[in-house]
């Protein structure tokens, strides 16, 4: 088991994990896939029940919590206390995200919870929602030193890459890869093709289906008995492929996250009859005029939809 100082250094090389507990339709379609294409590792959880299951196996990670559906604002604060209480979560970052919650019960909860993460207004344009979100996460640090979200490959038949040196050509074994670069194995007979600073010209990659022709530089390589292993760097690539891999990255993530939750014990609390006395906390949030409201969640998805297309539209017109 990992004593505090190894997981320090883990953090700081690492980063965090991102997750949007209920994110809103507007959150998840672009703000998420905002802070995804600026190399964080987010996931969307939208059953408040593999919470508790994913943040202690990811314990350092920052969670936003979105409370205008799912629950009343009195529920959430129930629920976010019951993570603030529990030892188990204590290195978890807790932001809350909210459109519409009256002024008196946003100073509640910023007078009564601990929000590392902070308490983020969403009546907000995308843009400035993006801002405030990625400067919390500058803030903590969540990236760590490793700034390019890494993918550990295995066997995965949506990727295959080859190169071409001399007249030769090579298939490589991909271990992992991100949008700057990847690790891959070679036979040791191929070795003086991947010395460092050498230039692939025309390394062929094949993800889900799309051919691309791109030039590389291998940055290390090390002959270890029969395998030679190299970390080659992309050299310009042409933005279509940057996009390819990085929703080739996220898509497998999102999988890999899937199969965890498959085997998640499912938190069956009722947070609803929670009994603050047994967190050691007092002065519930008064439910008074709470209602969660399945029409403005509607119509807030309509309004997207609006924007989606508006913004397909303009793209198409600019190609």
């Amino acid at each position: 088991m990992e004593n505090q100082d190894e997981k320090l250094d883990k953090l700081k090389i690492f980063g965090r994990k991102v997750f949007f507990v209920n994110p809103s339709t507007k959150i998840e379609r672009h703000v998420v896939n905002d802070l995804r294409d600026n190399e964080y590792e987010v996931y969307n959880i939208n059953d408040f029940r593999y919470v508790k299951h994913v943040l202690q196996m990811f314990d350092d990670a920052v969670c936003f919590i979105y409370i205008d559906s799912g629950f009343s604002y009195s529920t959430w604060y129930k629920f976010i206390k019951s993570i603030e209480y529990d030892d188990k979560y204590k290195n978890v970052l807790i932001g809350v995200l909210s459109e519409r919650i009256p002024q008196a019960k946003k100073d509640f909860f910023l007078m009564n919870t601990n929000l590392p993460a902070g308490f983020i207004n969403t009546n907000l344009p995308f843009k400035d929602i993006f801002n405030r979100i990625n400067m919390v996460l500058e803030i903590n640090e969540t990236k760590g030193k490793r700034k390019y979200v890494r993918l550990q490959i295995s066997n995965n038949d949506r990727i295959s890459v080859f190169a071409s040196f001399n007249g030769r050509a090579f298939s490589l074994d991909v271990l992992d890869i991100s949008s700057v670069g990847l690790a891959v194995n070679v036979s040791a007979a191929a070795a003086s093709a991947f010395a460092p600073k050498q230039i692939l010209n025309s390394l062929s990659f094949t993800i889900d289906k799309k051919t691309f022709t791109i030039q590389c530089v291998v940055l290390m390589s090390k002959v270890s008995g029969k395998v030679c292993n190299s970390v080659l760097y992309f050299l310009n690539p042409p933005e279509k492929f940057i996009r390819v891999v990085k929703s080739f990255i996220s898509s497998e993530l999102e999988k890999d996250m899937a199969k965890l939750l498959e085997r998640a014990s499912l938190d069956h609390i009722d947070y609803a009859s929670l009994d603050l006395d047994s967190l050691g906390t007092y002065g519930e949030i008064s439910e008074e005029d709470e209602e969660v409201e399945e029409i403005e969640e509607i119509e807030e998805a309509e309004e997207v939809d609006e924007v989606d297309e508006i913004e397909s539209a303009a793209d198409g017109e600019s190609e």
